[in-house]
């Protein structure tokens, strides 16, 4: 039995992009997750246009998906958190990949499934960035 593949040719937008969770400290800590084709990438994208003025979360979006924000009062500590990834682990981590559509006798790269279950997912999260993100107007991207 061979599967029917529909639309690999002109896939969704969405498959093959991947979703992290970037976690940034302030005097409270925020995680990002924003939807990038690596690690850097979404790091990048929070240090240059996420942040705090207020504290007030801010969410928005970047390549037109949305940023969701997670956050809670945080106890900042120096040393803690020059040695975070040592002793609690990474500041960025994936946490869903996008992925066509599949079922029993075939594959739609033109119905999207984000899914968080990592034996699904055909990436690592440490590609290297296929481009730099900028949007058309110049704005920030989310």
């Amino acid at each position: 039995m061979t599967k029917k593949i529909y639309n690999k040719e002109n896939p969704h937008r969405d498959i093959g992009k991947q979703k992290f969770r970037v976690r940034k400290h302030y005097t409270c800590w925020v995680e990002y997750d924003v939807v990038a084709d690596s690690k850097e990438e979404a790091e990048d994208a929070v240090m240059d246009h996420g942040g705090i003025e207020r504290i007030e979360w801010q969410e928005g979006y970047h390549n037109d998906e949305p940023v969701e924000v997670y956050s809670n009062d945080y106890d900042w500590d120096d040393q803690t958190d020059r040695d975070y990834v040592k002793y609690r682990g990474p500041l960025v981590t994936k946490v869903a990949e996008c992925i066509p559509y599949e079922d029993h006798d075939s594959i739609d790269y033109d119905d999207p499934n984000w899914t968080s279950d990592d034996y699904e997912w055909k990436k690592t999260g440490d590609e290297e960035p296929v481009k730099k993100y900028e949007t058309k107007d110049g704005g920030i991207p989310f």
